[in-house]
């Protein structure tokens, strides 16, 4: 009987267990933190594991309270309760904050991993690499395998650009990487890592669909995750080169104030540019977890250019050759403001943000253009326009984890609306020729005034919802339902007026030429998918389904458009993880778009006398299937590295053009443009990478290229015509990093083919080489000398190009006691040689385009910099 009752009493005691797993800001697993729990007068502790979970067991108490430290990260506190009846609680994930503490400076000397690949991050380890003492963010990014950054300073990852910079995981200023990679040293970072990044609201709750975008994260050395820092430069050149800038930046962890300004005509943009701006920015936690933030920029740009083009038209009937050379001038102002709060807590996250923009641009461009082959014409046509643009937008996100681990509930709205409002003085004089002698038959001189206004507003809003599965043995993985619901509204209102002066001077509206349109565009998207998460293996699997409505109606006209169409389509998003040095994923996408208002009124646009566009009122959405493979691979140690991405899409109703050729009044023939759906469009390529560092990172080779097939779809006299588009580039650098000298060398070749239907026999090919050598010495403590040449060969190009050798020379001076001065001297395009060239495809035409530029100046600039970031 004594026993008995003992056994009793020990059942009643309630045997109750926890678990729970230990995560960064980047929901990246913390292995060995130190976990304590206090559970009535009993103490506990235990150390996460390798993918950061842990548990106890045998708990009696209905209340417990967890302590979790780990070096590097904030001290994690909070009492937890069980319900009545509830034996094991489950924790969500339990995210540490990063905290630097400097200590007094300790030598380690090892060998970490140069790279590691995080499912949907790689990070790269700074230390790898070799920077200078005065090198910003932006050298260490050129010397990353797959990443490149153009000469203007944007940064592009496999093709795809770079738009959004945290640091440390968190928001840095303004988060335009392009501002800050130019501002931050290189010396200040630890890690850099690119990262495939699907909202803010996708990392709370998990449910990742569609495409991502490509994001830098910036993880900083041990105490530098605080400091001041910006510059001063004054720049003087031959031509009348010139440029003023300055900008000044505080940040105190979580407060960020940044001021920036500038004022050059050095910008290596098509034409001659003239350049004025000047930002502010502000962003401060507002209380625990909830940041505000404010942005406001304002730029002013000058253009000057001349252009030449020449474009080549093909038809069933022949080709028309058009050889047009324009020069104008115009003037940009634009002004842009955004206000933002949020708020993130352990199991809720809201964001709301509220933003406009006025943009004003007034233009004066004069055009001589020349038709030869089926059609021979010449125009000389004037166009003096003004253009309004205000705009508003706002968004608001919401999300919350439940108190069931892994259910979680979101929903967002954004909204938009905005003008745009066009004035366009048009004179244009057409001489008409015989097609067979060349003598003129007639001169036309036409002026219209015309006035378009496009009124838009659109409305979004999403709403998520996620179950969790049984849990599995495994804590972790885990297993979901993810239910989504995604709205659309786009509301277009068009008003085209087009006046035609008479003989005595009075303008007087043309019916024909004007009217009032306006159109909506409603879509539904419906979705439902099982996701699954281990630490190898990630997947998510569904179905979406994806009604829409296009309706249409025009003022003074019966007739309504009204097309209804449903989409279905699979998600797939799939990741595995072969180690931490090789991944591979895929991931499918499906997207409805509906055509643009100019594609839709059926008046006559005549701003091109020589080919009038004319809309189709019965044009469908199209909807675009689209896939990507990916495949990532580094060595553990030699920091070797292949990246490879296989993409293809296929588009239903693409909205194609068909050019059709009419006679005029004299008989003769002109181009008008109309547009109708079609199949037959896809598209498959590849970009590749390998990158190969040998002597410990004293040498480097990189072998990339990309490989594109295109069968691109139109109409020419209403006959199908397919165009078959490959391109093709590769590129082998070789690069060599010593202690004072770093030199680099490529070598590049570029192929495009196209080849119409139309036109078997005619191919329209492009090659280009171009070959560079870069040096950079640095000369005792304070000089250092740089040297740019580079050598391109052009062949296939309608126009009449050169084979410019370009050479440009750097040399550069610190000064100061503290070294935050330079004075340095550039030799830009010595030889003169420089152009600007480039070829575009659409539909059944060609067109080669080159710019003016100066691009041989001397220029002179003096930088004062300021840094100070913890203690240095």
């Amino acid at each position: 009987m004594f026993w008995l009752l003992c056994s009793v009493a020990a059942d009643a005691q309630v045997q109750r267990k926890v678990s729970g797993s230990v995560i960064d800001s980047l929901r990246d697993a913390v292995p060995g933190a130190d976990v304590i729990m206090i559970a009535d007068k009993d103490t506990l502790n235990t150390v996460t594991d390798s993918r950061g979970r842990f548990a106890f067991a045998g708990i009696t108490a209905d209340n417990i309270s967890l302590l979790i430290m780990r070096v590097g990260f904030k001290p994690y506190s909070m009492a937890y309760a069980y319900q009545e009846d509830q034996i094991n609680l489950i924790l969500y994930p339990i995210m540490l904050h990063l905290e630097s503490n400097l200590l007094d400076e300790v030598v380690i000397k090892g060998r970490d991993k140069p790279i590691r690949i995080k499912r949907d991050t790689i990070e790269f380890n700074a230390s790898f690499y070799q920077i200078y003492e005065n090198d910003r963010v932006e050298d260490l990014l050129r010397q990353l395998p797959g990443v490149e950054v153009d000469a203007n300073g944007n940064a592009f990852t496999m093709g795809k650009p770079l738009v959004k910079l945290r640091v440390n995981g968190e928001d840095f200023f303004t988060n335009n990487v392009k501002d800050f990679i130019r501002q931050l040293p290189a010396n200040i970072i630890d890690k850099l890592q690119i990262i495939n990044d699907y909202g803010d609201e996708a990392n709370f709750t998990g449910m990742k669909t569609g495409e991502s975008q490509k994001m830098l994260n910036l993880v900083t050395k041990a105490g530098q995750n605080n400091g001041t820092f910006g510059n001063a430069s004054a720049s003087g050149g031959t031509d009348h080169r010139y440029g003023l800038q300055g900008n000044g930046n505080l940040w105190q962890g979580s407060k960020q104030i940044g001021l920036s300004s500038n004022s050059n005509n050095t910008s290596n943009d098509a034409g001659i540019n003239t350049n004025a701006g000047a930002g502010l920015n502000y962003r401060d936690k507002l209380s625990n977890g909830v940041t505000a933030s404010a942005v406001y920029n304002y730029a002013y740009i000058k253009n000057l250019s001349k252009q030449l083009n020449s474009i080549e038209t093909i038809t069933p009937g022949g080709t028309i050759s058009n050889k047009s050379e324009s020069n104008s001038r115009s003037t940009d102002n634009n002004n842009t403001i955004n206000f933002n709060i949020q708020s993130v807590a352990d199991k809720s996250y809201f964001q709301a943000s509220l933003g406009g923009s006025m943009v004003k641009r007034t233009r004066l461009a004069k055009t001589d253009s020349r038709q030869t082959g089926l059609i021979r014409q010449d125009l000389l046509s004037d166009n003096l326009s003004n253009l309004e643009t205000p705009n508003l937008n706002g968004n608001f996100v919401w999300a919350r984890s439940m108190e069931k681990p892994g259910r979680s509930m979101s929903g967002g709205i954004t909204f938009s609306t905005g003008i745009n409002q066009l004035e366009e003085k048009l004179g244009n004089q057409i001489s008409y020729y015989n097609r067979n002698n060349n003598t003129l038959l007639k001169d036309s001189v036409v002026n219209r005034l015309v006035e378009t206004e496009n009124r838009s507003n659109n409305v979004t809003a999403d709403f998520r919802y996620s179950e969790p599965l049984r849990a599995s043995q495994d804590s972790a993985v885990k297993k979901n339902i993810d239910f989504a619901y995604f709205f659309s509204f786009n509301k277009t209102r068009n008003s085209l007026y087009t006046r035609v002066n008479n003989n005595i001077g009075n303008n007087k509206v043309v019916d024909s030429l004007s009217s009032l349109y306006s159109s909506s565009f409603l879509l539904h998207r419906f979705a439902v998918s099982y996701r699954y998460q281990s630490k190898r293996l990630n997947y998510n699997l569904g179905v979406t389904a994806q009604p829409s409505q296009l309706t249409g109606q025009y003022k003074g006209n019966d007739m309504k458009i009204d097309h209804v169409e449903l989409n279905v389509s699979p998600i797939i998003n799939l990741s595995y993880a072969f180690s931490d040095w090789d991944n591979l994923s895929f991931v499918y996408s499906g997207v409805s778009t509906a055509p643009d208002f100019y594609q839709l009124q059926p008046v006559p646009n005549i701003s091109n006398l020589q080919n009038v566009i004319i809309g189709n009122p019965n044009l469908k959405s199209s909807f675009t299937h689209a896939g990507t493979l990916s495949y990532q691979h580094t060595g553990e140690n030699t920091g070797a590295t292949l990246m490879l991405g296989l993409n293809g899409s296929v588009v239903e109703d693409q909205v194609v053009s068909n050019v059709v050729l009419v006679k005029d009044t004299l008989n003769s023939l002109k181009q008008q443009t109309y547009f109708e759906n079609a199949n037959g469009v896809y598209q498959f390529g590849s970009v590749y990478s390998y990158s190969l560092p040998f002597d410990h990172n004293k040498f480097n080779a990189e072998l990339r290229g990309t490989w594109d097939y295109i069968n691109m779809v139109s109409f020419a006299n209403h006959v199908l015509n397919t165009n078959r588009n490959i391109n093709y580039s590769q590129t082998f650098k070789l690069r060599m990093n010593q202690r004072r000298v770093t030199l680099s060398g490529a070598a590049m070749y570029n192929y495009s083919s196209n080849r119409y239907s139309i036109a078997q026999y005619s191919l329209r090919n492009v090659e280009t080489w171009q070959f560079n050598i870069n040096e950079r010495t640095n000369i005792g403590k304070s000089w250092v000398v740089i040297a740019d040449i580079s050598k391109r060969i052009n062949s296939g190009y309608e126009l009449k190009v050169a084979n410019p050798l370009l050479m440009n020379f750097t040399v550069e001076k610190t000064l100061l006691k503290n070294r935050q001065a330079t004075m340095m001297l550039q030799a830009y395009d010595l030889l003169n040689q420089g152009n600007n060239l480039v070829r575009s495809i659409s539909d059944n035409s060609i067109t080669d385009s080159q710019y003016n530029q100066i691009t041989r100046y001397f220029l002179l600039t003096f930088t004062y910099r300021l840094q100070k970031f913890g203690n240095r």
